[in-house]
């Protein structure tokens, strides 16, 4: 693999500069198309739905935004090879389940927001207080993360993609490829499994409030974050089939922007869990069991419950 030298990186710089990322890369339009929503899903957040601001503005488009970049890719197409209508398919199919998914659990109503961002605010009012600092280092987090971060990251985890949609010639077929696409259909179906498991679980447990308060059966069973862990191996496969069929040597470093995309991804997804089961901690005392025999992310056989009572015991159920 070839290491990061000045030359690596000036050619890097050149292709994205900081002050216009996608300058020399793609055409104005979408340069038009990014900076607007971004500035729009910062300014839509001081719209107050049902007498509060919202912060949930990008998760309602998330399963949407990097379709928006298949079409147009695809307009600029001079041709459409079979590995170019997979991996459109493949990715299509992930942003209609995605949100399938949200709007059944009422994402998109008016005034919906996800949970998590209120204890985000609280940690920030904890380190900056509530006066003018707070204020403003919560707005320089709102436009600098919530509305462009997680755009760019939209939009860096579909650049793999441009390299099969705008190949100008037809790509061969191979063992490695076909798997790859079997694995990211696989990957889909088990993310729809724990979804639909986790939405059967809370549905039913409406019914049985007395129930435990978080699914661990089926494949919660094996993991913590079924659905994280099939999340975050999609977006990685779709890399490695891009650049694959699109005859780019992943292991030279002035490729290195295909994998930003997947990386950055992970990272958020790590970060997202941290929170969300920091939450569920404090919500349900059971969960520290849970934390204990379940593995958090990788689907692993659970730990048997002798194994379970000495973990225990040794950390006091502190995770």
């Amino acid at each position: 693999m070839t290491c990061f030298c000045p030359a690596t990186l000036r050619s890097i710089f050149q292709a994205f500069p900081p002050s216009t990322p996608f300058q020399g890369t793609e055409s104005p339009q979408i340069r038009v198309f990014f900076w607007s929503t971004a500035l729009a899903s910062f300014l839509l957040t001081f719209v107050k739905q049902r007498g509060r601001r919202n912060y949930s503005i990008v998760d309602r488009i998330w399963p949407l935004y990097p379709l928006c970049f298949l079409v147009q890719w695809q307009m600029q197409a001079t041709r459409t090879s079979p590995q170019s209508v997979v991996i459109q398919s493949l990715v299509y199919l992930w942003g209609m389940r995605l949100c399938f998914n949200s709007l059944r659990r009422g994402d998109y109503r008016v005034g919906a927001e996800d949970y998590r961002w209120k204890h985000v605010q609280m940690w920030f009012s904890q380190i900056f207080g509530n006066g003018l600092t707070g204020s403003l280092a919560w707005e320089a987090f709102n436009l600098g993360f919530i509305a462009v971060f997680q755009l760019a990251l939209l939009y860096l985890i579909a650049l793999p993609v441009r390299l099969v949609i705008l190949q100008s010639s037809e790509g061969q077929w191979d063992l490695l490829l076909v798997s790859l696409a079997v694995a990211m259909l696989l990957t889909l179906a088990g993310e729809a499994l724990a979804d639909q498991q986790q939405y059967a679980y809370q549905q039913h447990k409406r019914v049985h409030p007395d129930r435990i308060g978080f699914v661990h059966q089926g494949l919660w069973r094996f993991s913590r974050h079924p659905n994280v862990f099939c999340e975050g191996l999609f977006w990685v496969l779709v890399s490695i089939f891009c650049m694959r069929a699109g005859g780019v040597d992943a292991g030279v470093c002035e490729n290195a922007w295909y994998w930003a995309g997947p990386l950055c991804l992970l990272v958020l997804l790590s970060s997202s869990v941290r929170l969300t089961e920091s939450i569920s901690l404090g919500k349900y005392p059971a969960y520290k069991a849970y934390v204990v025999k379940t593995s958090r992310i990788l689907p692993m056989v659970p730990r048997d419950n002798r194994e379970v009572i000495d973990i225990a015991h040794s950390y006091h159920f502190v995770h």
